[in-house]
């Protein structure tokens, strides 16, 4: 970034992908995990830029997210299934049904990983107790109904007190979510300020700011 120079990655030797665009970056910035075809996913070296590794679901992949500072990755795809890998063996240690989940669509993970939020194609939104989780309790903490098409991306800002979600399908469809609460911001989108289709979202490390983009590439 300081530099301004682009790094060009692919195509990625042993894996046949003809796009890679949908990926996930560790938090400690040392791999890229990229949703494939078939149910793999690649694991890339940020610094060689090469393949290091793959995984492979029985069912499509759609969505990734990183926990434990890179050293996991949930996955979850076309059979409603929450995966866990550990990246360190490259085996899968559990995996769980996402509740009234047909086909996931999207994870997100809290940083200090305590929590994760699964989506489906039904706009709707489960948000888990992760170490409870994989000790087989699957009860849900919370699930987020104000969405009613199909949740595209979801954020957790730096100390896990907002989620965001959102939608491409509907104009103006963002919400935020006070976690501790679970109570939605009413203030959000603002009224007099048109988001139009939002694509993607983060937060600023120290959670005061949200960038925003969307179809129309602002």
């Amino acid at each position: 970034m300081m530099k301004a120079e682009v790094d060009k990655i692919g195509p990625l030797i042993g894996r046949e992908k003809r796009s890679l665009e949908v990926f996930e970056v560790s938090p400690d910035s040392k791999t890229i995990a990229f949703v494939g075809n078939e149910g793999y996913i690649s694991l890339v070296s940020s610094k060689t830029k090469e393949l290091i590794g793959t995984l492979k679901m029985n069912v499509t992949v759609r969505s990734l997210a990183f926990a434990n500072n890179g050293q996991h990755l949930l996955s979850s795809g076309g059979d409603g299934y929450v995966y866990h890998w550990d990246l360190r063996t490259r085996v899968c240690f559990h995996k769980a049904v996402d509740e009234g989940c047909i086909n996931g669509s999207a994870l997100c993970t809290s940083p200090n990983g305590t929590l994760f939020a699964a989506r489906s194609d039904s706009g709707i939104v489960n948000i888990y107790n992760r170490e409870e989780f994989l000790g087989g309790k699957r009860k849900l903490i919370k699930t987020i109904k104000n969405l009613t098409t199909k949740v595209d991306f979801m954020k957790f800002n730096n100390d896990a007190q907002i989620l965001a979600i959102s939608s491409t399908m509907k104009k103006n469809s963002l919400k935020l979510i006070h976690v501790p609460s679970f109570s939605v911001f009413s203030n959000w989108p603002p009224p007099n300020q048109t988001l139009r289709y939002p694509r993607c979202l983060d937060f600023s490390p120290g959670g005061g700011f949200m960038a925003l983009g969307n179809a129309d590439g602002k």
